[in-house]
């Protein structure tokens, strides 16, 4: 058993090398295509030598082993002021990450228990030696029952904090090692694979949280992102970057915002090339974007005028004739017998409809200027030629379609995360969300603003509330510099309230995954 232990942790080990090599070569091509259209304030090794990332010593049967893990700084440096200085608030919100891994080898399902007497409300569907997971909060109860039959109950979980990973592991039998053998004699090659996967990756996440004090919230090992993240050091650090994807400022006619048809390698603008629609657009060569530091911990940025009036009258225009569904928060493998009993499908209550690159020449000019203020290569959020980034396997874009939103008078969406968990077949890249770009479309209404509950600071435990302002974004990241997923980027969106100069709030969201987008 130890052999075949040790032959599938190589093989694992191959597979990241491989994919290591594969993702630099990546990051090589994007940065030399990007500095030549866009400039920024941060050298390339300030990127890629974060501070917080600190050298970890585990070994988890192997022998020893290192890893460059986040440690999140001490609050005090926030505030540019000696470590030990401060002490963090906090927070008034007792919510976290809640994440559940079946290790059998047959499909389950999760179910949130009320605990007053009414069925569990379904979650998920998790397939043999997947997981799934939620947003949960102290004492909420949870249970998985075999697919085709909710009246036997395989595992109960409460939730107790700091805990955020929970396994159902009915291979291993506690203190009986012939029971566990004889259980370990069934598996397959392939589920035994599996198996060994995610009893490392606990074994690795016991040891991540003693160094920590985070839970490891991806599926050890997992690359760090192969795109930058801007530095978050202190709060009001500005970073900036420039575009030539300046503001339109006048509108163009309709018949020139129609449709783009171009594909792939076609839409590339080369340097001397001139901008699209430019006798509408700001007549600078270039448009400079600031990046102010909202939050350290998640990192979160504020950059002003993001978006012209313009712009955002397009947007709106564009929602005339536009079907907005009921958003939701439907796990996987829901169906609509489970909506019906979803007991929390009151934690999103927002309209919404989703808006193409594809759909005119500004909505492409947004995904451009977005990729610059990420230091991604445009032709990385859209399909691409196969000449483009021949060594991804992917040719679709890392970036999903803009969310258009709307809520009314008290809606809202609760504190929640973008970020999910991966099917266990994507083990080797684990594609997940990495970051969001909320665009406001509007202003002057009572409540409304964003909310990071769990911001890390010193002085109040209510939380950082970003107020929405027409054309301003707020950049946040789902992904820590280690490629563990962050926990504390939490957000919400807080209620509408009657009595504002309006009465409801419109804006977009951008999601970009790393280091492929699964669909």
């Amino acid at each position: 058993m130890l052999m075949m232990k040790n032959y599938y942790h190589n093989m694992i080990l191959s597979v990241c090398i491989l994919i290591l090599i594969s993702t630099n070569s990546h990051n090589v091509v994007a940065e030399e295509i990007i500095s030549s259209a866009s400039q920024c304030s941060l050298p390339d090794e300030e990127f890629t030598t974060d501070p917080a990332l600190q050298t970890m010593n585990f070994d988890i049967g192997y022998g020893p082993q290192e890893f460059k893990a986040y440690v999140q700084p001490d609050v005090s440096t926030f505030y540019q002021e000696p470590i030990g200085s401060r002490v963090a608030k906090k927070p008034q919100h007792s919510g976290w990450a809640a994440k559940f891994i079946n290790m059998s080898t047959q499909r389950v399902r999760l179910f949130w228990d009320p605990n007053d007497g009414r069925k569990g409300s379904p979650m998920s569907t998790l397939n043999p030696f997947n997981s799934a997971g939620t947003a949960s909060f102290p004492g909420h109860a949870f249970y998985l029952t075999p697919y085709n039959d909710e009246s036997v109950i395989l595992a109960r979980f409460v939730m107790n904090p700091p805990q955020a990973v929970y396994y159902y592991d009915p291979i291993t039998v506690e203190d009986d090692d012939d029971a566990t053998q004889r259980n370990l004699d069934k598996l397959s090659h392939e589920e035994f694979e599996a198996y060994q996967t995610h009893v490392d990756s606990r074994n690795f996440g016991k040891q991540y949280f003693e160094f920590t004090g985070r839970e490891y919230l991806s599926l050890y090992p997992r690359n760090k992102p192969t795109h930058k993240l801007w530095r978050a050091d202190y709060f009001g650090q500005e970073h900036w970057v420039t575009t030539k994807e300046t503001h339109y400022i006048d509108m163009p006619r309709d018949d020139e915002l129609t449709k783009i048809d171009l594909v792939g390698s076609a839409r590339v603008l080369k340097d001397g090339d001139a901008r699209v629609l430019s006798q509408y657009r700001d007549p600078e060569p270039t448009m400079n974007m600031t990046l102010k530091v909202v939050s350290c911990a998640p990192r979160a940025f504020e950059i002003q005028d993001f978006l012209s009036q313009t712009e955002v009258d397009h947007i709106m225009y564009l929602t005339t004739g536009m079907k907005l569904h009921r958003s939701t928060t439907a796990g996987d493998g829901a169906t609509a017998k489970d909506a019906e009993r979803d007991s929390t499908k009151d934690t999103r209550t927002s309209l919404n409809t989703w808006v193409y690159r594809e759909k005119s020449p500004i909505i492409d000019t947004i995904y451009r200027r977005a990729a610059d203020l990420l230091r991604i290569d445009e032709a990385l959020l859209r399909p691409r030629s196969k000449e483009e980034y021949p060594d991804l396997k992917s040719k679709g874009s890392l970036a999903e379609a803009l969310q258009l939103v709307h809520y009314d008078v008290g809606q809202e969406y609760t504190a929640h995360h973008d970020f999910g968990y991966s099917d266990f077949s994507l083990k080797d890249t684990q594609p997940a969300r990495f970051a969001t770009l909320l665009l406001y479309l509007n202003e002057g209404m009572i409540g409304g603003a964003t909310q990071f509950p769990r911001h890390v600071n010193s002085e109040t435990g209510k939380g950082l509330h970003v107020e929405p302002k027409v054309g301003k974004a707020i950049l946040f990241y789902s992904q820590l510099p280690d490629g563990n997923m962050d926990d504390w980027s939490h957000h919400a969106a807080l209620p509408v309230k009657k009595g504002g100069d309006v009465e409801e709030k419109w804006l977009m969201n951008l999601w970009v995954w790393d280091p492929v987008y699964d669909r």
